[in-house]
């Protein structure tokens, strides 16, 4: 069985390749050193949460998808999202629909500067 930083490893590994990245690109995009990265993806090292927060920068990510095991998870969480998002606002007028997109603009942009 598999432990918890083997099983991030190797999902940061998955993203990385998935990307076309090499560990070198990887670091320059997310101010890791690649024998640091390359010891992450390995489950060789306790990742810190700062190091996490750079690793899913570098990859274009969210943070929450470096924890997603399966890759076809990460599709289905983002579409139950979507869809619940619809059916909390779909009796919404203009003025509460524009309140909410603004509320997500916020916590979009909150966690950009992570």
């Amino acid at each position: 069985m598999r432990n918890i930083k083997q099983a991030f490893g190797q999902r940061a590994r998955q993203i990385r390749i998935e990307k076309g990245l090499t560990l070198e690109d990887l670091a320059g995009l997310s101010n890791l050193h690649s024998t640091y990265i390359g010891s992450v993806e390995r489950g060789e090292r306790n990742i810190s949460l700062e190091a996490t927060v750079k690793l899913a920068k570098g990859l274009e990510i969210e943070l929450f998808e470096l924890f997603l095991v399966n890759p076809d998870q990460r599709q289905k969480n983002f579409g139950q999202f979507i869809k619940t998002i619809e059916m909390k606002t779909a009796t919404f007028n203009e003025k509460q629909r524009k309140f909410i997109l603004s509320l997500l603009d916020t916590i979009v942009s909150a966690i950009d500067d992570l």
